[in-house]
């Protein structure tokens, strides 16, 4: 799942001092994810693919019907946004 943090004003792209992101799923939500400098992006991992741009991965092994991933930015440049998306069962066709 992608964020993209921009300015307001200029409408450039910025980096937040902290990222951090976690899904909510039927009430529960995921532990806290933090950037940490990764590049590279993964399950648990907040990647920094390009200024302002950030990717995880979220596991959704125990998640099923509606989902929220929300990030979150911190400090300079803070830009929280959530995006919905759906989870169904493994086999069944949209």
């Amino acid at each position: 799942m992608d964020a993209h943090f921009i300015d307001e004003l200029t409408k450039d792209a910025v980096d937040p001092t902290t990222v951090a992101f976690y899904a909510t799923n039927n009430g529960v939500q995921s532990p806290t994810v933090t950037y940490s400098g990764a590049t590279t992006p993964a399950v648990g991992v907040i990647a920094r693919l390009g200024v302002g741009w950030y990717r995880v991965f979220v596991d959704t092994t125990l998640m099923s019907g509606d989902a929220f991933g929300t990030y979150e930015g911190e400090g300079a440049n803070q830009a929280p946004g959530e995006r919905w998306f759906y989870v169904r069962p493994r086999g069944v066709k949209p």
